[in-house]
């Protein structure tokens, strides 16, 4: 008996290994990369750890996920946000530099430094570029943080779309 448990537990580690190269993903973000515009357009940036972050970002009561990104073609880093809905809303790296996203040169703006905030913890974000501190966002659900030296900017859905703010 236990050499069949044994046996057993060993198959089904063996199963669980993914195959080199390969990338075990949650179920909505491995459907979100399998989306034929999302497939020929952008590659999952691994060197980034955490390379997906959980929340829920649309403030609908489902699970989300941001996942880096690079445009194949532009080279651009972004952020994929793949929603508990089935979505997929693709942030920097495919979109049109006429019209950016974010306000950093080229619209590379995905930070090696990120990680999930609450509203509340997004609300504290102030920006101090003028004598008197004026909140960066307003969201609807949990905000994501690209962090820096300098500052903090935030990708944040307002409701309707999502936007980019920064504070110090």
């Amino acid at each position: 008996m236990k050499t069949v448990l044994a046996l057993s537990l060993l198959m089904s580690t063996l199963l669980a290994v993914p195959l080199e190269g390969e990338l075990i993903h949650p179920k909505v973000v491995r459907e979100c990369l399998e989306k034929p515009t999302i497939k020929s357009q952008l590659k999952v940036m691994t060197d980034v750890n955490p390379y997906y972050l959980r929340g829920d970002f649309d403030g609908d009561g489902l699970v989300d996920y941001a996942v880096s990104v690079q445009g194949i073609k532009t080279r651009r880093n972004g952020v994929l946000i793949c929603t508990g809905k089935n979505k997929a809303v693709a942030l920097g790296a495919i979109n049109s530099l006429k019209t950016p996203f974010s306000d950093k040169p080229n619209d590379n703006f995905a930070s090696p430094n990120w990680q999930v905030m609450t509203k509340k913890e997004a609300l504290e974000v102030y920006n101090y570029s003028s004598d008197k501190p004026v909140r960066v966002a307003l969201p609807k659900g949990e905000t994501i943080a690209m962090t820096w030296e300098d500052g903090v900017c935030l990708i944040y859905w307002d409701g309707s779309r999502y936007r980019w703010g920064c504070g110090q």
